[in-house]
């Protein structure tokens, strides 16, 4: 059941992300985009402020088990695990220096105990949105905007006094749901990444489903109070990108997120992926997330996956 809601949810993300690209049917992938002459096209062989569009997928799954026979420790640890990722990026440029790009990455892994429960192990979507204006060579005014929530629900498992398994629910669609917006000034290095530093920004937490609180049994949920449905914080923000191919097998992904409340101490969120292309359908990867915000735990958070598995680039 989860699998098609994960279909319907990416198909649906794509979508929006593709619909302001008028005459689908000469969009190319990887390639650039033009829309077809007119009269007045033709009588000048090039548009400086005409648009070129370019997109890029990338999609990989992979699945490991563990089998114990006779196994003197962990008797019900017989799993099967299962993670796929896909990233989707869209970019549209001139000549005068205009460019808007998303990008929309969606990691989904799950963990099945051949004896007990199927559950998520990491549900994380995030699109993110760039809207430049080169000022100077690499300089630009940039506008940025980070969304991100999970799609599916989230429980933490725990056994009770009486030995009984407990279910309680700790995140689902929305809730939370974190935007992250700003408007400053950005560098551009050409095929590499970019920076950009939001001089006026906002970090905004939603909770949709308020219930949640009764169900915790708690008074506070990512910095929302209990009563309310949302948190809004007004700061500072810096973003580092880096979408970069090393010796045609090599990839690195990166994606730091600071932002800074003006009466708080700075919210960190740190994603990065190594992935090294074996073969035309084959990629190992490796992928670290570090997260911190002090409204949800004190601790720095860290996550590495390792993964191994089918792989497609269009």
């Amino acid at each position: 059941m989860w699998v098609s809601k994960t279909s319907v949810f990416v198909g649906l993300v794509l979508l929006c992300l593709s619909s302001h690209l008028s005459n689908g049917q000469d969009l190319t992938w990887k390639d650039t985009l033009g829309h077809p002459e007119s009269p007045d096209s033709l009588k000048c062989e090039h548009n400086p402020s005409r648009l070129r569009f370019s997109q890029e997928l990338d999609y990989s799954v992979s699945f490991s088990g563990f089998l114990f026979v006779n196994w003197l420790h962990d008797k019900n640890a017989n799993q099967i695990m299962g993670l796929q990722n896909l990233k989707y990026r869209m970019i549209a440029e001139n000549d005068q220096g205009f460019s808007i790009s998303n990008q929309f990455n969606h990691n989904l892994g799950f963990q099945h105990y051949f004896d007990s429960i199927t559950k998520v192990y990491i549900d994380d979507n995030t699109l993110t949105t760039k809207i430049d204006l080169r000022i100077k060579k690499n300089y630009t005014l940039a506008f940025s905007s980070n969304l991100t929530s999970r799609w599916l629900e989230g429980f933490d498992y725990s056994v009770n006094d009486s030995g009984k398994q407990t279910v309680i629910l700790n995140s689902t669609f929305l809730t939370p749901l974190i935007w992250t917006f700003s408007l400053g000034v950005g560098v551009i290095w050409k095929d590499f990444g970019s920076l950009n530093l939001g001089l006026s920004g906002g970090k905004l937490t939603y909770i949709q489903q308020t219930k949640i609180f009764k169900i915790r049994h708690i008074t506070e949920y990512y910095g929302v109070p209990a009563g309310k449905n949302h948190r809004f914080e007004y700061g500072l923000s810096l973003q580092f990108l880096v979408n970069k191919d090393f010796l045609k097998r090599l990839h690195w992904d990166c994606d730091l997120l600071l932002f800074k409340n003006y009466n708080a101490p700075v919210d960190l969120n740190l994603k990065n992926l190594i992935g090294i292309r074996i073969n035309k359908f084959l990629k190992t990867s490796i992928q670290t997330r570090v997260f911190y915000e002090g409204k949800v735990s004190k601790n720095l958070q860290l996550e590495n996956l390792v993964s191994l598995g089918f792989y497609v680039h269009l």
